[in-house]
């Protein structure tokens, strides 16, 4: 008995096969993607974090670090047991911090489930062994009261240059706030336009298969041994294979293309955000600690209590070179860290009209792309305020653009890579089952029928 094989729904099944193995590759790639967007955010802002905590730690106290009677100081101070800049770091960035005197844990922001400071702890073999056995800082991840922290430690350096303690900060490897909300929103895209797509696709298959397989009946056809019928209907279903494929990909990556677009872009524009806010506040910290008293203006120069920031580089010159900070006198910078290309400093430039109105004249933080010295940065633009309450300069710390887009064209580029990937094996796959399917191998009729029955 020759056995008939329904070529429309062969195509069907198979191509909604290829459309869910790709749906998928793309799903895990992209969440993978974006996983490593967001970790290599929280590894940047620990970095801030960690170091402007430490110069925190270090400008608020006179002297160096130093170890008598088995208890950490800072020239005079106690450090052991000062629960107060720990403290000061987790509120004003989320992230917690700890003190160690060698390997063991002194000051800490970490709270146990009654409320208690973990207190005693010590840190891992790894740890030791890159702070104390190479003298170079250790970022990794690791448990933190059962959950998963990214953690960097540092070594901390007293006056004739032993290592005699580590600074810690870690930050949960979890999404939360907005970040978690666009997680899913990616994810959510993912499937919503693939299904989409995946019906149009089933809908397209069935116009071609009517157009392309309407004038074919009851063939006996071989792709072994050529004949006219079997090459007929075989260019037949190759051009209904690449017109399938060709628009169903052209419909995906028009649809997903700018839905996945659009989510990476906003993520990472708020990681960046989120990375100036924390800085932002705490430069705040260490201004205030390294320079005592009111914001003025005296003499047209601008003033920290008795200390004139105009040309002072101190502050600014503790920031990672990888971000920009600048202080402005009203709207013209007095201090930054920005380079011009010959090493000069943009010392007396002008911030735009936008800043202007938004800082200076309505004293509120201001977050935009604007341009410093031909270098176009996402910056976050802070009111300074006198002892009156009236705006006299700006606290600015920025990130250079293209920092951002080469993350993001990073980004787009694995993604494109692994969906061209995707489309070639799910061509070459869908070719050859089509060309399986219509193969009478010997004994077999083979009935291209153009309505499901």
């Amino acid at each position: 008995m020759k056995k008939k094989v329904m070529l429309k729904k062969k195509l069907l099944r198979v191509s909604i096969v290829l459309i869910v193995l790709f749906t998928a590759t793309i799903f895990f790639v992209t969440n993978n993607r974006v996983s490593n967007l967001v970790e290599d955010n929280i590894s940047k802002k620990l970095d801030s974090i960690s170091a402007l905590g430490l110069n925190i730690v270090e400008s608020r106290y006179d002297g160096d670090w130093n170890v008598r009677d088995g208890r950490l100081f800072i020239g005079e101070d106690l450090i052991s047991y000062n629960f107060e800049i720990v403290d000061e770091i987790k509120e004003k960035t989320g992230a917690l911090a700890t003190i160690y005197l060698a390997d063991e844990g002194v000051s800490t922001s970490v709270l146990d489930g009654e409320g208690e400071r973990v207190i005693g702890s010590r840190v891992s073999d790894n740890v030791v062994e890159s702070i104390f056995g190479n003298g170079v800082s250790y970022e990794g991840e690791e448990s933190i009261l059962g959950e998963r922290h990214a953690v960097k430690y540092v070594p901390i350096i007293d006056n004739e240059g032993e290592i005699v303690g580590i600074w810690s900060v870690s930050m949960p490897k979890t999404y939360v706030g907005n970040q978690a909300e666009q997680i899913f929103a990616m994810r959510a895209s993912i499937v919503v336009v693939s299904i989409l797509c995946g019906l149009l696709g089933c809908m397209i298959l069935l116009l071609y298969s009517k157009r392309y397989l309407s004038d074919i009946d009851t063939l006996n056809v071989s792709f072994i041994e050529p004949d006219s019928d079997s090459n007929k209907a075989q260019k037949k279903v190759l051009m209904m294979s690449v017109l399938l494929i060709g628009t169903f990909f052209l419909i995906w990556f028009t649809i997903q293309g700018y839905t996945i677009g659009n989510v990476v872009d906003k993520l990472e524009n708020d990681n960046i955000e989120d990375r100036l806010t924390v800085s932002s506040e705490l430069g705040h910290a260490l201004i205030d600690d390294v320079y005592e008293g009111n914001w003025s203006i005296i003499n047209n120069k601008l003033y920290k209590g008795s200390n004139s920031l105009n040309e002072n580089f101190e502050i600014v010159d503790k920031v990672s070179p990888d971000t920009f900070l600048t202080i402005f006198m009203g709207d013209t910078i007095v201090s930054t860290n920005i380079l011009r290309s010959d090493g000069t400093r943009p010392i007396g430039a002008k911030a735009s009209n936008q800043v202007r109105e938004n800082v200076l004249e309505q004293g509120r933080d201001y977050i935009a792309e604007t341009s410093i010295v031909g270098q176009k940065c996402i910056t976050k633009y802070t009111p300074i305020k006198n002892d009156n309450g009236e705006v006299i300069g700006m606290w600015a710390k920025g990130i250079e653009r293209k920092v951002v887009a080469n993350q993001i064209a990073g980004l787009r580029k694995a993604i494109t890579q692994i969906s061209l990937l995707a489309i070639i094996i799910s061509f070459i796959t869908f070719l050859y089952l089509s060309i399986k399917m219509v193969s009478d191998i010997k004994n077999f009729d083979v009935r291209f029928q153009t309505n499901i029955n």
